[in-house]
Protein backbone atom coordinates (compact mmCIF):
# COMPACT_ATOMS: atom_id res chain seq x y z
CA UNK A 1 0.00 0.00 0.00
CA UNK A 2 2.70 2.58 0.77
CA UNK A 3 4.56 1.73 -2.46
CA UNK A 4 1.68 2.66 -4.54
CA UNK A 5 0.86 5.50 -2.59
CA UNK A 6 4.92 6.32 -3.25
CA UNK A 7 4.17 5.80 -6.66
CA UNK A 8 1.23 7.92 -7.37
CA UNK A 9 2.80 10.81 -5.79
CA UNK A 10 6.03 10.13 -7.93
CA UNK A 11 3.21 10.56 -10.77
CA UNK A 12 1.57 13.57 -9.57
CA UNK A 13 4.99 15.42 -8.35
CA UNK A 14 7.28 14.42 -11.29
CA UNK A 15 4.88 16.32 -14.03
CA UNK A 16 4.37 19.10 -11.51
CA UNK A 17 7.70 20.12 -10.51
CA UNK A 18 8.54 19.87 -14.50
CA UNK A 19 5.23 22.53 -15.27
CA UNK A 20 7.04 24.49 -12.12
CA UNK A 21 10.33 24.87 -13.88
CA UNK A 22 9.38 26.50 -17.18
CA UNK A 23 6.82 28.56 -15.48
CA UNK A 24 9.29 29.73 -12.96
CA UNK A 25 11.54 30.49 -16.08
CA UNK A 26 8.92 32.63 -17.76
CA UNK A 27 8.29 34.39 -14.36
CA UNK A 28 12.42 35.00 -14.11
CA UNK A 29 12.86 36.44 -17.51
CA UNK A 30 9.73 38.54 -17.56
CA UNK A 31 9.63 40.07 -14.00
CA UNK A 32 11.48 38.45 -11.13
CA UNK A 33 14.96 36.72 -11.20
CA UNK A 34 15.09 35.81 -8.10
CA UNK A 35 12.61 32.97 -8.38
CA UNK A 36 14.92 30.70 -10.10
CA UNK A 37 17.74 31.59 -8.48
CA UNK A 38 14.77 30.13 -5.23
CA UNK A 39 14.64 27.05 -7.07
CA UNK A 40 17.66 25.94 -7.84
CA UNK A 41 18.54 26.49 -4.08
CA UNK A 42 15.40 23.91 -4.03
CA UNK A 43 16.50 21.67 -6.29
CA UNK A 44 20.41 21.93 -6.39
CA UNK A 45 21.26 19.53 -3.61
CA UNK A 46 18.32 17.21 -4.25
CA UNK A 47 19.39 15.47 -7.36
CA UNK A 48 16.52 12.60 -6.40
CA UNK A 49 13.99 15.28 -7.41
CA UNK A 50 15.38 17.04 -10.70
CA UNK A 51 16.83 13.15 -11.70
CA UNK A 52 12.88 12.53 -12.54
CA UNK A 53 12.51 14.88 -15.01
CA UNK A 54 15.00 13.38 -17.24
CA UNK A 55 11.97 11.33 -18.55
CA UNK A 56 10.66 14.94 -20.25
CA UNK A 57 11.36 16.44 -22.73
CA UNK A 58 14.30 18.57 -21.75
CA UNK A 59 14.11 17.15 -18.68
CA UNK A 60 17.86 16.88 -18.54
CA UNK A 61 18.55 20.40 -19.03
CA UNK A 62 16.60 21.79 -15.45
CA UNK A 63 19.22 23.13 -14.19
CA UNK A 64 20.54 24.78 -16.85
CA UNK A 65 16.86 25.84 -18.17
CA UNK A 66 16.66 27.86 -14.66
CA UNK A 67 20.54 29.11 -14.61
CA UNK A 68 19.76 30.78 -18.09
CA UNK A 69 16.35 31.94 -16.60
CA UNK A 70 18.16 33.72 -14.13
CA UNK A 71 20.68 34.67 -16.26
CA UNK A 72 17.91 36.73 -18.72
CA UNK A 73 15.94 37.50 -15.90
CA UNK A 74 18.99 39.79 -14.62
CA UNK A 75 19.44 41.33 -17.79
CA UNK A 76 15.71 42.05 -18.35
CA UNK A 77 14.62 42.94 -15.03
CA UNK A 78 17.66 43.43 -12.69
CA UNK A 79 19.49 46.20 -15.04
CA UNK A 80 22.33 43.71 -15.68
CA UNK A 81 24.92 41.77 -14.07
CA UNK A 82 26.46 44.12 -11.44
CA UNK A 83 30.75 43.52 -10.88
CA UNK A 84 31.00 41.79 -7.98
CA UNK A 85 34.12 42.22 -5.00
CA UNK A 86 35.57 39.27 -6.21
CA UNK A 87 34.79 39.53 -10.25
CA UNK A 88 38.72 39.22 -11.09
CA UNK A 89 39.21 36.79 -8.94
CA UNK A 90 36.45 34.09 -9.46
CA UNK A 91 37.14 34.68 -13.60
CA UNK A 92 40.51 34.09 -12.73
CA UNK A 93 39.74 30.75 -11.55
CA UNK A 94 36.95 29.72 -14.71
CA UNK A 95 39.90 30.45 -16.75
CA UNK A 96 42.26 28.68 -15.24
CA UNK A 97 40.09 25.68 -15.30
CA UNK A 98 39.69 25.92 -18.92
CA UNK A 99 43.27 26.14 -19.40
CA UNK A 100 43.53 22.68 -17.52
CA UNK A 101 40.92 21.49 -20.02
CA UNK A 102 43.21 22.06 -22.83
CA UNK A 103 46.21 20.56 -21.02
CA UNK A 104 44.84 17.17 -20.21
CA UNK A 105 43.25 17.16 -24.03
CA UNK A 106 46.59 17.96 -25.39
CA UNK A 107 48.43 15.21 -23.33
CA UNK A 108 46.03 12.36 -24.26
CA UNK A 109 45.44 13.91 -27.64
CA UNK A 110 41.17 14.25 -27.36
CA UNK A 111 39.29 16.29 -29.15
CA UNK A 112 39.34 19.89 -29.29
CA UNK A 113 37.29 21.07 -26.46
CA UNK A 114 34.78 22.84 -28.58
CA UNK A 115 32.21 19.95 -28.47
CA UNK A 116 31.02 16.83 -26.60
CA UNK A 117 33.34 14.52 -28.20
CA UNK A 118 35.85 15.74 -25.85
CA UNK A 119 35.21 13.61 -22.74
CA UNK A 120 35.67 15.82 -19.87
CA UNK A 121 34.52 19.10 -21.36
CA UNK A 122 30.90 18.56 -19.93
CA UNK A 123 32.73 18.05 -16.74
CA UNK A 124 34.17 21.42 -17.35
CA UNK A 125 30.60 22.80 -18.60
CA UNK A 126 28.72 21.74 -15.09
CA UNK A 127 31.60 22.88 -12.87
CA UNK A 128 31.83 26.18 -14.42
CA UNK A 129 28.36 26.89 -14.72
CA UNK A 130 28.18 25.97 -10.78
CA UNK A 131 30.63 28.68 -9.89
CA UNK A 132 28.59 30.81 -12.43
CA UNK A 133 26.00 30.82 -9.71
CA UNK A 134 27.94 32.99 -7.46
CA UNK A 135 27.92 35.80 -10.31
CA UNK A 136 23.63 35.24 -10.57
CA UNK A 137 23.09 35.05 -6.72
CA UNK A 138 25.10 38.42 -6.57
CA UNK A 139 22.75 40.30 -9.21
CA UNK A 140 19.61 38.64 -8.48
CA UNK A 141 19.39 38.67 -4.85
CA UNK A 142 20.09 42.32 -4.04
CA UNK A 143 17.38 43.40 -1.11
CA UNK A 144 18.19 41.97 2.38
CA UNK A 145 14.43 40.30 2.45
CA UNK A 146 15.52 38.24 -0.57
CA UNK A 147 18.37 36.79 1.25
CA UNK A 148 16.24 35.82 4.15
CA UNK A 149 14.09 34.10 2.16
CA UNK A 150 17.03 32.43 0.80
CA UNK A 151 18.39 31.43 3.75
CA UNK A 152 15.02 30.08 4.87
CA UNK A 153 14.82 28.17 1.52
CA UNK A 154 17.91 26.52 2.15
CA UNK A 155 17.42 25.79 6.17
CA UNK A 156 14.75 23.89 4.89
CA UNK A 157 15.94 22.03 2.52
CA UNK A 158 18.60 20.80 5.00
CA UNK A 159 16.00 19.93 7.55
CA UNK A 160 13.98 18.04 4.81
CA UNK A 161 16.56 16.23 4.03
CA UNK A 162 18.04 15.57 7.69
CA UNK A 163 14.81 14.34 8.52
CA UNK A 164 14.10 11.71 5.62
CA UNK A 165 17.34 10.62 6.72
CA UNK A 166 16.48 10.12 10.29
CA UNK A 167 12.75 8.06 9.75
CA UNK A 168 14.50 6.04 6.73
CA UNK A 169 17.77 4.84 8.71
CA UNK A 170 18.56 2.91 11.47
CA UNK A 171 22.01 2.24 12.72
CA UNK A 172 22.84 -0.91 14.07
CA UNK A 173 25.66 -1.42 17.07
CA UNK A 174 28.79 -2.21 14.85
CA UNK A 175 29.89 0.01 11.76
CA UNK A 176 29.11 -1.86 8.43
CA UNK A 177 30.48 -0.52 4.88
CA UNK A 178 27.14 -1.08 3.16
CA UNK A 179 25.24 0.39 5.78
CA UNK A 180 25.22 4.22 5.80
CA UNK A 181 23.23 7.54 5.66
CA UNK A 182 23.47 7.94 1.85
CA UNK A 183 20.90 10.77 1.68
CA UNK A 184 19.84 12.55 -2.02
CA UNK A 185 23.02 12.11 -3.63
CA UNK A 186 23.27 8.58 -4.50
CA UNK A 187 21.39 9.42 -7.62
CA UNK A 188 24.64 11.28 -9.16
CA UNK A 189 26.79 8.26 -7.75
CA UNK A 190 27.87 10.22 -4.68
CA UNK A 191 27.55 8.32 -1.37
CA UNK A 192 27.55 8.52 2.52
CA UNK A 193 31.00 10.55 2.80
CA UNK A 194 30.00 13.36 0.29
CA UNK A 195 26.01 13.83 2.83
CA UNK A 196 28.43 14.01 5.65
CA UNK A 197 30.23 16.88 4.32
CA UNK A 198 27.31 18.87 2.85
CA UNK A 199 25.80 18.46 6.63
CA UNK A 200 28.98 19.48 7.88
CA UNK A 201 29.40 22.68 5.67
CA UNK A 202 25.83 23.74 5.82
CA UNK A 203 24.48 22.55 9.25
CA UNK A 204 27.34 24.47 10.58
CA UNK A 205 26.07 27.80 8.48
CA UNK A 206 22.65 27.25 10.24
CA UNK A 207 24.62 26.96 13.31
CA UNK A 208 26.17 30.37 12.68
CA UNK A 209 23.34 31.87 12.34
CA UNK A 210 21.67 30.46 15.32
CA UNK A 211 23.74 31.75 17.81
CA UNK A 212 22.98 35.48 15.95
CA UNK A 213 20.12 36.14 14.31
CA UNK A 214 17.32 37.15 16.45
CA UNK A 215 14.09 36.15 14.53
CA UNK A 216 12.16 33.88 16.20
CA UNK A 217 10.94 31.82 13.59
CA UNK A 218 14.00 31.50 11.60
CA UNK A 219 16.35 30.89 14.63
CA UNK A 220 13.50 27.61 15.44
CA UNK A 221 13.82 26.62 12.16
CA UNK A 222 17.70 26.68 11.96
CA UNK A 223 18.13 25.31 15.44
CA UNK A 224 15.41 22.17 14.64
CA UNK A 225 17.83 21.86 10.61
CA UNK A 226 21.10 21.73 12.80
CA UNK A 227 19.22 19.04 15.56
CA UNK A 228 18.01 16.82 12.76
CA UNK A 229 21.19 17.07 10.68
CA UNK A 230 23.34 15.84 14.03
CA UNK A 231 21.84 11.84 12.77
CA UNK A 232 22.72 11.40 9.11
CA UNK A 233 26.13 13.11 9.83
CA UNK A 234 26.51 10.82 12.37
CA UNK A 235 25.44 7.42 10.53
CA UNK A 236 27.27 8.89 7.28
CA UNK A 237 29.91 8.00 9.04
CA UNK A 238 32.06 9.87 7.45
CA UNK A 239 35.27 10.94 9.87
CA UNK A 240 36.17 14.29 7.62
CA UNK A 241 32.69 15.21 8.40
CA UNK A 242 33.20 14.88 12.31
CA UNK A 243 36.37 16.91 12.26
CA UNK A 244 34.97 19.44 10.01
CA UNK A 245 32.48 19.98 12.42
CA UNK A 246 34.52 19.79 15.67
CA UNK A 247 36.25 22.66 13.63
CA UNK A 248 33.09 24.98 13.01
CA UNK A 249 32.29 24.32 16.73
CA UNK A 250 35.79 25.83 17.63
CA UNK A 251 36.02 28.98 15.54
CA UNK A 252 32.62 29.74 16.89
CA UNK A 253 33.68 29.16 20.38
CA UNK A 254 36.86 31.41 19.96
CA UNK A 255 34.65 34.30 18.26
CA UNK A 256 31.50 34.77 19.81
CA UNK A 257 30.22 31.68 22.34
CA UNK A 258 32.95 30.35 24.62
CA UNK A 259 30.81 27.64 26.43
CA UNK A 260 31.42 25.73 23.23
CA UNK A 261 34.85 25.37 23.47
CA UNK A 262 33.73 23.41 27.17
CA UNK A 263 31.46 21.25 25.11
CA UNK A 264 34.26 20.53 22.73
CA UNK A 265 36.75 19.96 25.55
CA UNK A 266 33.66 17.34 27.16
CA UNK A 267 33.11 15.65 23.96
CA UNK A 268 37.29 15.09 23.81
CA UNK A 269 37.33 13.00 26.90
CA UNK A 270 33.80 11.36 26.98
CA UNK A 271 33.36 10.74 22.90
CA UNK A 272 33.61 6.49 23.52
CA UNK A 273 30.85 6.94 26.16
CA UNK A 274 28.53 9.47 24.79
CA UNK A 275 28.35 8.78 20.92
CA UNK A 276 26.78 5.92 19.48
CA UNK A 277 28.43 2.72 19.56
CA UNK A 278 28.51 2.16 15.31
CA UNK A 279 30.29 5.61 15.20
CA UNK A 280 32.91 4.47 18.00
CA UNK A 281 33.36 1.68 15.81
CA UNK A 282 33.60 3.77 13.35
CA UNK A 283 36.14 6.08 15.01
CA UNK A 284 38.54 3.79 16.50
CA UNK A 285 38.73 1.31 13.07
CA UNK A 286 40.70 4.23 11.60
CA UNK A 287 43.59 2.44 12.95
CA UNK A 288 44.13 -1.89 14.27
CA UNK A 289 45.58 -2.53 17.37
CA UNK A 290 48.82 -3.24 15.64
CA UNK A 291 49.01 0.66 14.37
CA UNK A 292 48.31 -0.21 11.00
CA UNK A 293 45.58 1.65 8.82
CA UNK A 294 42.68 0.31 8.07
CA UNK A 295 41.96 0.11 4.16
CA UNK A 296 39.95 2.96 3.28
CA UNK A 297 42.80 4.98 4.87
CA UNK A 298 45.71 3.00 3.39
CA UNK A 299 44.06 3.22 0.25
CA UNK A 300 43.72 7.51 0.68
CA UNK A 301 47.45 7.24 1.55
CA UNK A 302 48.46 5.12 -1.95
CA UNK A 303 46.09 7.72 -4.45
CA UNK A 304 47.62 10.67 -2.03
CA UNK A 305 50.96 9.77 -3.13
CA UNK A 306 50.48 8.90 -6.76
CA UNK A 307 48.97 12.94 -6.64
CA UNK A 308 52.25 14.00 -5.38
CA UNK A 309 54.65 12.03 -7.87
CA UNK A 310 52.40 13.58 -10.72
CA UNK A 311 52.35 16.94 -9.42
CA UNK A 312 56.14 16.63 -8.51
CA UNK A 313 56.33 15.69 -12.34
CA UNK A 314 54.15 18.68 -13.46
CA UNK A 315 54.71 21.08 -10.52
CA UNK A 316 53.39 24.38 -12.87
CA UNK A 317 50.33 23.21 -14.81
CA UNK A 318 49.72 19.84 -14.01
CA UNK A 319 48.25 16.98 -16.00
CA UNK A 320 44.92 18.68 -16.75
CA UNK A 321 41.38 19.09 -15.58
CA UNK A 322 40.23 15.62 -14.46
CA UNK A 323 43.22 14.37 -15.66
CA UNK A 324 43.87 11.79 -12.61
CA UNK A 325 41.66 9.10 -13.44
CA UNK A 326 43.55 8.64 -17.10
CA UNK A 327 46.87 7.69 -14.94
CA UNK A 328 44.92 5.05 -13.64
CA UNK A 329 43.05 3.60 -16.06
CA UNK A 330 41.95 -0.20 -14.96
CA UNK A 331 42.40 0.75 -11.24
CA UNK A 332 39.43 0.67 -8.80
CA UNK A 333 39.89 3.43 -6.91
CA UNK A 334 40.64 6.65 -9.92
CA UNK A 335 39.76 9.78 -7.13
CA UNK A 336 42.53 11.55 -5.06
CA UNK A 337 40.41 11.57 -2.35
CA UNK A 338 41.60 15.08 -1.03
CA UNK A 339 40.43 18.07 -3.77
CA UNK A 340 43.72 19.95 -2.78
CA UNK A 341 45.93 16.80 -3.71
CA UNK A 342 43.13 16.80 -6.85
CA UNK A 343 43.87 19.97 -7.28
CA UNK A 344 47.48 20.04 -7.06
CA UNK A 345 47.98 17.23 -9.48
CA UNK A 346 46.06 18.29 -11.98
CA UNK A 347 46.06 21.99 -11.94
CA UNK A 348 49.58 22.53 -10.56
CA UNK A 349 50.94 25.55 -8.28
CA UNK A 350 49.02 28.17 -10.71
CA UNK A 351 45.61 25.95 -9.89
CA UNK A 352 46.25 25.39 -6.01
CA UNK A 353 47.35 29.16 -5.80
CA UNK A 354 43.58 29.95 -7.22
CA UNK A 355 42.19 27.34 -4.85
CA UNK A 356 43.30 28.95 -1.47
CA UNK A 357 42.81 32.81 -2.84
CA UNK A 358 39.30 31.80 -3.06
CA UNK A 359 38.07 29.55 -0.12
CA UNK A 360 40.01 32.81 1.85
CA UNK A 361 38.33 35.46 -0.40
CA UNK A 362 35.28 33.75 0.80
CA UNK A 363 36.25 33.35 4.40
CA UNK A 364 37.28 36.79 4.39
CA UNK A 365 33.44 38.10 2.77
CA UNK A 366 31.83 36.28 5.84
CA UNK A 367 34.49 37.93 8.46
CA UNK A 368 33.80 41.05 6.87
CA UNK A 369 29.65 40.99 7.23
CA UNK A 370 29.83 39.79 10.37
CA UNK A 371 32.02 42.42 11.69
CA UNK A 372 30.47 45.07 9.90
CA UNK A 373 26.96 43.83 9.06
CA UNK A 374 24.04 46.03 10.59
CA UNK A 375 21.36 43.77 11.42
CA UNK A 376 21.27 40.90 13.44
CA UNK A 377 20.29 38.46 10.10
CA UNK A 378 23.60 40.00 8.09
CA UNK A 379 25.71 38.97 11.49
CA UNK A 380 24.78 35.50 11.66
CA UNK A 381 24.92 35.21 7.63
CA UNK A 382 28.52 36.53 7.82
CA UNK A 383 29.54 34.31 10.89
CA UNK A 384 27.67 31.46 9.69
CA UNK A 385 29.28 31.39 6.07
CA UNK A 386 32.87 31.82 8.02
CA UNK A 387 31.86 28.29 9.94
CA UNK A 388 30.85 27.22 6.10
CA UNK A 389 33.89 27.47 4.72
CA UNK A 390 36.08 26.24 7.77
CA UNK A 391 34.15 23.11 7.10
CA UNK A 392 34.57 23.11 3.69
CA UNK A 393 38.11 23.12 3.89
CA UNK A 394 38.27 20.25 6.30
CA UNK A 395 36.11 18.58 4.42
CA UNK A 396 37.70 18.65 1.28
CA UNK A 397 40.74 17.03 2.75
CA UNK A 398 38.91 13.86 2.81
CA UNK A 399 37.46 14.13 -0.65
CA UNK A 400 35.82 16.08 -3.45
CA UNK A 401 33.35 18.06 -1.90
CA UNK A 402 33.80 21.57 -3.97
CA UNK A 403 33.11 20.27 -7.83
CA UNK A 404 30.02 18.44 -8.05
CA UNK A 405 26.99 20.47 -8.70
CA UNK A 406 24.71 19.06 -5.80
CA UNK A 407 27.72 19.38 -3.35
CA UNK A 408 29.16 22.60 -4.13
CA UNK A 409 26.11 24.91 -5.41
CA UNK A 410 25.32 26.56 -1.91
CA UNK A 411 28.69 27.53 -1.82
CA UNK A 412 28.75 29.68 -4.60
CA UNK A 413 25.29 30.98 -4.22
CA UNK A 414 25.80 32.09 -0.70
CA UNK A 415 29.02 33.36 -1.23
CA UNK A 416 27.31 36.13 -3.88
CA UNK A 417 24.75 36.55 -1.04
CA UNK A 418 27.24 37.17 1.36
CA UNK A 419 28.86 39.34 -1.22
CA UNK A 420 25.72 41.41 -1.69
CA UNK A 421 25.16 41.74 1.90
CA UNK A 422 28.31 42.86 2.54
CA UNK A 423 27.88 45.74 -0.25
CA UNK A 424 24.50 45.83 1.55
CA UNK A 425 26.15 47.15 4.55
CA UNK A 426 28.43 49.77 3.10
CA UNK A 427 25.54 51.41 1.26
CA UNK A 428 23.57 51.57 3.88
CA UNK A 429 24.96 52.15 7.58
CA UNK A 430 22.12 53.01 9.25
CA UNK A 431 20.73 49.70 11.31
CA UNK A 432 18.43 47.63 10.06
CA UNK A 433 16.14 46.18 12.98
CA UNK A 434 14.15 42.31 12.08
CA UNK A 435 10.40 42.54 11.37
CA UNK A 436 10.04 41.00 14.60
CA UNK A 437 11.82 43.00 17.70
CA UNK A 438 13.86 41.30 20.21
CA UNK A 439 10.92 40.62 23.11
CA UNK A 440 13.42 42.13 25.71
CA UNK A 441 14.39 44.74 24.43
CA UNK A 442 11.24 46.46 23.53
CA UNK A 443 9.61 45.65 26.77
CA UNK A 444 12.39 47.58 28.78
CA UNK A 445 12.00 50.46 26.23
CA UNK A 446 8.35 50.55 26.97
CA UNK A 447 8.73 50.43 30.85
CA UNK A 448 11.04 53.70 30.41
Amino acid sequence: MLTALKEFLRWILAPSLYATVFLTFLVSTVKRAEWAVYLLAILAPLPVLWYQLHQFPMGKDTMDILIFGALLGIFVNKDGFDRTPGTFLVISFMLASYVAVWNITLRYHLPLPFTTANPVLADWKNYVEMIFLYFIAFSAIKTEDQQKTMLVIVATVILLIAVREFRNFTAGDIFAYDKRAEGPFWVVGLGANHLGAFIADYAGLLLGMFLIDKHKYRKWLYLAAVLFSIHPMFFSYSRGAYIAMLAVIVVYGLIKKRSLLVLVAALVFTWQVVLPPSVVDRIEMTESSSGELEESAADRVILWEHAKQLFEENPVFGIGFNGFPFTLQGQRLTDTHNFYMKTASEQGVIGLFLLGLVLLRAFTSGWRLYRGGQSAFHQGLGLGFVGCVTALVVTNIFGDRFSYFALGSYFWLLWGVVERAVVLTHEAPAPVTDAEPDTDQASQTASE
